[in-house]
């Protein structure tokens, strides 16, 4: 018996294989599908992590025709008229004068503030006689509590600066009256220049006292006191009304005097503090001050100027004493602008000095003050004195003299036409 042969399967096409496979294969892409995607996820959020961390902000390259400019035209603001003189007492003593004028110079508070920051630069705290710029300017400012800022100083006793305390002449400790006169009102002419010889010589005499016992602070203590002391880092105060002095260190004038030429005079700040030498050498102050100016140094005078009525020579000699005028250099009558200047002084690198400022003011009218040093082997000469704007002053062989601070980096009020122009970088004396 023969087997029969087995019939061999058919050849399956591709077609065929490829329709049987076709299931598994959709599930094979779809895993390998969502690999590649997950894997795609991963690489972009790696990408962009990786930017963020190097992204940094570059300016754009310069330009081969240099840098752009934009000017921006200013808005046009009217000038404020300067306030009129509404009394002015001159005293016809044979041996002195007396002018003192009533003017409103609001220069205090927010408004001081705000002129000190209009003449920082841009680069932070500007340049020149303007300001200090830089980083070392920015981190002077830094510590500094700018909404105590006034005129005078910053408000409270900070480290580094020269204390100062407001006293009233016209109003003793316990809040009696003083023995100053008092303005006498609606009066003649011949009795408001009697009353203005009778002040300028009470208030010679108080500064002949003052200034012969050394600047004993126990002789303004017997007066009525501001509540709130005022650290300085600088002596350069622009006018402003003495009418606003009291309420900068919250004193409240008598109330008898409020409406008298007494309310805007007659008051002493004395600053006391310690500064430190940054270098050896021989410097003297020089400066101005309306009406008075003075500086003891090492516990003894170095600088006055100004004092008692008129700013007569011979009272001036009589208030600081002979000796230390015969030793300083006195402005030039002639020239209004001229600047006085003290005693050589010589100090050592690091050495720790007593300092103290004294600047008072007569009843009426406005303040100001300003206090540079001069070096005398400075290491480059002094430039030329020149008004706000730049110019020449018109003063022969009249120089610009550096502001002193004792903290670096304290913004400088911008030029004024009444005051002294400086030589760019301050003298800092670190205070301690």
């Amino acid at each position: 018996m023969t087997s029969q042969a087995e019939t061999p399967l058919p050849r399956k096409t591709l077609w065929q294989r490829w329709m049987e496979w076709s299931g598994s294969f959709l599930i094979l892409s779809i895993l390998v599908h969502l690999i590649l995607i997950g894997l795609a996820m991963l690489l972009v959020v790696q990408v962009v992590q990786s930017r963020k961390e190097k992204l940094k902000f570059t300016a754009a390259p310069p330009s081969a025709a240099g840098p752009s400019e934009h000017k921006v035209k200013p808005s046009k603001k009217t000038a404020a008229a300067a306030p009129a003189i509404s009394k002015r007492i001159t005293s016809t003593a044979a041996n002195a004068s007396i002018a003192l004028p009533a003017m409103e110079m609001n220069a205090t508070g927010p408004d001081v503030m705000a002129s000190v920051m209009s003449g920082m630069g841009a680069s932070g705290l500007g340049s020149g006689s303007s300001g200090v710029g830089g980083a070392s300017g920015a981190a002077g400012m830094a510590s500094l509590p700018l909404g105590g800022l006034t005129a005078f100083g910053f408000k409270g006793k900070l480290g580094g600066g020269l204390v100062g305390n407001f006293y009233a002449l016209d109003q003793m400790a316990d809040g009696q009256d003083s023995d100053i006169l008092s303005e006498p009102g609606t009066v003649t002419e011949e009795e408001r220049k009697e009353w203005g010889r009778k002040i300028h010589a009470w208030l010679f005499g108080f500064y002949q006292n003052f200034f012969k016992n050394n600047c004993d602070e126990s002789i303004l203590q017997k007066y009525k006191m501001g509540k709130d002391s005022i650290t300085a880092f600088q002596i350069r105060i622009l006018p402003v009304g003495s009418h606003d002095t009291p309420g900068i260190f919250n004193y409240t004038p008598n109330e008898k005097n409020k409406s008298s030429l007494m309310r805007e005079g007659s008051w002493v700040v004395l600053y006391k503090g310690t500064v430190v030498a940054p270098m050896s050498g021989e410097f003297r102050f020089t400066g101005q001050g309306y009406d008075l100016l003075a500086v003891r140094f090492d516990n003894k005078l170095v600088f006055a100027t100004g004092g008692g009525g008129g700013g007569d020579l011979d009272e001036q000699k009589a208030i600081f004493g002979e000796e230390y005028f015969s030793r300083c250099k006195h402005r030039d009558p002639k020239l209004l602008r001229d600047l006085d200047s003290g005693i050589w002084i010589k100090v050592e690198a690091g050495k720790a000095y007593p300092m103290e400022v004294i600047i008072s003011k007569n009843p009426g009218g406005f303040a100001l003050f300003s206090l540079q040093i001069e070096e005398r082997s400075p290491p480059k000469p002094y430039p030329p004195r020149t008004d706000p704007l730049g110019n020449p002053a018109g003063h022969p062989n009249q120089l610009s003299y550096p502001l002193f601070q004792t903290r670096k980096g304290v913004p400088i009020p911008p030029p004024h036409s009444m005051m002294p122009s400086l030589a760019p970088d301050p003298v800092v004396f670190p205070g301690k």
